[in-house]
């Protein structure tokens, strides 16, 4: 079955002002950065800026940790704009060993309740399949 749609032309600006750099110049190592509140140690990704459960504004940046388990994942064939030109990819939400949950692309076949690596090609976050 061919569906025809209409072209979506998307334009949005990622916030690159300095609170982020951290977060882009970590995924450039390798490394997955959040935010951890000073006050009340409670780690959120994607960045915070503020803490919203306990208010508080001081906070710092930590790894997300390096090893976590496949939650669930979609292989991606209907690809959005700005994708078409990589073939079908997997996408996953994993739980990290520090308990926060983040969305990645998945390396390797994928399983639910799988152990992954998280580690990043320097643009996104990527899950790599224990086998």
């Amino acid at each position: 079955m061919v569906m025809d749609g209409i072209p979506l032309v998307m334009k949005y600006t990622f916030p690159a002002e300095d609170l982020y750099r951290p977060f882009w110049e970590g995924l450039k190592r390798g490394e997955v950065l959040g935010t951890r509140c000073k006050r009340c140690n409670t780690l959120y990704f994607p960045p915070q800026r503020d803490c919203p459960k306990c208010m508080g504004s001081d906070m710092e940046w930590v790894g997300v940790g390096k090893s976590g388990e496949l939650m669930t994942y979609s292989i991606v064939e209907q690809k959005p704009q700005g994708f078409e030109n990589y073939d079908k990819y997997t996408i996953g939400i994993v739980r990290t060993e520090k308990g926060v949950n983040l969305m990645c692309w998945v390396v390797g076949t994928p399983k639910v309740g799988a152990k992954v690596s998280l580690s990043s090609d320097g643009h996104r976050v990527l899950c790599e399949v224990k086998a």
